[in-house]
């Protein structure tokens, strides 16, 4: 075999490699990043290319001639190389597409939604109503998942499903409960969440009735931030400290400050255990 005829071997190996590459990647974002819907019709699509792109079908090599055989046998290392690289590339493509999609890399946060909202003027109050109903899909109103607009559809990032996003944080509305506690208190039980009951307990005994409503503005804000993509709160323990150095537990840890001493560190313990209980369901 002649140099040249390795320099083009070798070129056709890297396109090769790149090719398998490219398409896995793409595969796998978009597997990683959609809902099972998305996958099912990209599939569809996607589905009667893989056979031409891979390039595998039967061979026969009976009767063939030195040079056809040696060009088959190169036909066949090509195709292995690209599908080996293809399968690798979506591994990698879906984890990155799943790291993208739980961690919402490209989405801003629920408190920098309502910071956004309240600098051009809204209430604090009224522009948590705007981004609960603009993400989640939530009647502000009554509390209740509605059918997603497409105006919301245009501002979630791309492949999203709200719906499995609206429990906690829908039900969490201090606007359905006219700063009456009692009729808080019995609306949140109602939801028979064992996490959310003891939060509940802590708040009654630690929590000045004057200032529950605030709390309870500021949990909605820690849920609905829960919901909307994968947290690692549990990691701060207790320490009242680091949670107010995180944007997203902040506003209920300084709700958290405004007690004393000894409260403050049985409302830490409990939401610390609340955290951690509703990541790991």
């Amino acid at each position: 075999m002649g140099t040249e005829d390795k320099k083009l071997i070798t070129s056709i190996k890297r396109a090769t490699i790149l090719s398998g590459i490219g398409m896995g990647l793409l595969l796998g974002i978009i597997m990683g990043l959609s809902t099972s819907e998305v996958v099912k019709t990209i599939f569809g699509v996607l589905a009667g290319l893989m056979g031409a792109f891979l390039g595998f079908d039967k061979r026969s090599y009976a009767g063939m001639e030195a040079s056809e055989y040696e060009k088959e046998k190169y036909n066949t290392l090509f195709t292995a190389m690209r599908a080996g690289w293809f399968g690798l590339a979506v591994v990698f493509g879906i984890l990155s597409g799943m790291l993208i999609r739980t961690q919402e890399i490209f989405e801003l946060s629920v408190a920098k939604r309502v910071t956004q909202w309240t600098k051009a003027g809204y209430d604090p109050d009224y522009a948590r109503k705007l981004v609960t109903y603009k993400i989640f899909a939530i009647d502000p109103n009554t509390g209740e998942l509605g059918p997603v607009t497409e105006v919301q559809k245009a501002g979630m990032a791309a492949l999203f499903n709200a719906e499995d996003r609206a429990s906690l944080c829908g039900a969490i509305d201090t606007d359905n409960w006219n700063n009456d506690w009692q009729t808080a208190k019995d609306a949140l039980l109602e939801l028979k969440n064992e996490p959310l009951t003891k939060l509940v307990a802590a708040i009654e005994f630690n929590v000045p009735e004057d200032q529950r409503f605030d709390f309870l503005k500021a949990l909605r804000i820690l849920v609905c931030e829960m919901k909307m993509k994968t947290t690692r709160f549990c990691e701060l323990g207790s320490d009242i400290s680091k949670w107010q150095e995180n944007e997203d537990t902040s506003p209920i840890a300084n709700e958290v400050e405004r007690l004393n001493p000894a409260n403050q560190k049985r409302m830490m313990d409990v939401l610390s255990s609340m955290v951690c209980q509703l990541e790991k369901d």
